[in-house]
């Protein structure tokens, strides 16, 4: 069973244990933002410089008592720009990342805007265009706040650091990237 089976088996089972939970909220949300990577090839110590690009997707969730649980998915593409000249085999210009993962969250108690903290992992896949490609399970953590507009519509802002490292051929990528997002959600 390959990973993102195994993810998605275990988020329709945390899904429907939490079904019944009390003062539950059921959303969908679309998300955009920023990204802001930093990429560095361990072996060859080559480094990168720090890039931002536009990061979009979309999150499921399950809001219950102060906790919720989310699952996302989210893509962006970064140019790679070297500090200083590549490795010949490393000349490359630019790579997408695409990432499926699922976040625990727990909600601060405050009127009108719910600050939260949140915690996940997820499974990562970077394609670095003309060299190769990989997948790899990441972690992130971050923060965020929710403020409901209106009974159907809220809009969330949260940033979060994401942690992985890719095996590519013989070379491993460590990538470590925030991402911030402005998500709008609909609630069910």
């Amino acid at each position: 069973m390959n990973k993102r089976n195994v993810l998605a088996l275990v988020l329709v089972f945390v899904f429907a244990l939490t079904s019944h939970a009390a003062a539950q909220d059921f959303y969908i949300g679309v998300k955009f933002g920023l990204s802001q990577q930093k990429t560095k090839f361990e072996e060859l110590e080559a480094l990168y410089a720090t890039e931002y690009s536009t990061v979009y997707g979309f999150c499921i969730g399950k809001k219950f008592l102060n906790f919720g649980l989310e699952a996302h998915y989210f893509h962006s593409d970064h140019h790679l720009v070297p500090k200083e000249e590549p490795h010949p085999e490393l000349n490359i210009e630019r790579f997408k990342l695409n990432v499926i993962g699922a976040n625990v969250l727990y909600y601060i108690n405050i009127p009108v805007v719910k600050p939260y903290l949140s915690a996940g992992m997820g499974t990562y896949n970077v394609d670095v265009i003309g060299f190769a490609k990989d997948s790899s399970i990441g972690y992130n953590f971050g923060v965020g706040a929710n403020a409901r507009l209106t009974e159907l519509v809220s809009i969330s802002a949260d940033g979060k650091y994401h942690l992985v490292k890719f095996d590519l051929d013989q070379y491993e990528m460590d990538l470590k990237e925030f991402t911030w997002y402005l998500s709008v959600n609909f609630h069910f």
